[in-house]
C-alpha cells in the first residue's frame, strides 16, 4: 500500500475557491484506479493549512494519477495557494488496526 499526502497553505481570501478545487481533486482521486480512499484534512490551529491524503493499492496506480490530466488540472490552481504544494509518498508494508476502548 502507498500513502500519498499533499500539503499546502491556501490564501485566506481564496479559501472557498481553493477548497472547491481540492474537493474536485478528491472526487477524481476516489474514481481513479487503485485509490482505496482519499480525504481532505484541515489544521485545527491554521485553517489555511490543508492536507489531502490518499491510499493506493500500489505505487504505479498513484504515479499514474499524479501524472494524469486530472491531477494537472489541480496543479493549475496554485495561484490560490500561499506556497507550492508538495507530495509525500510513504510505502506501507503492514497495517495494524486496534479498537480504542475506554478503560
Amino acid at each position: 500500500m502507498l500513502l500519498a499526502s499533499i500539503s499546502f497553505r491556501i490564501q485566506p481570501h481564496k479559501r472557498a475557491e481553493a477548497l472547491s478545487a481540492v474537493d474536485a481533486l478528491v472526487e477524481r482521486m476516489r474514481a481513479a484506479s487503485g485509490c482505496a480512499r482519499s480525504r481532505i484534512l484541515s489544521d485545527s490551529e491554521d485553517q489555511n493549512l490543508v492536507m489531502v491524503t490518499s491510499e493506493w493499492s500500489d505505487a504505479s496506480d498513484a504515479e499514474a494519477f499524479f501524472d494524469s490530466r486530472a491531477f494537472q488540472i489541480f496543479k493549475g490552481v496554485r495561484i490560490l495557494m500561499r506556497e507550492e504544494p508538495f507530495i509525500v509518498l510513504d510505502d506501507v508494508r503492514a497495517r495494524v488496526t486496534r479498537l480504542m476502548r475506554a478503560s
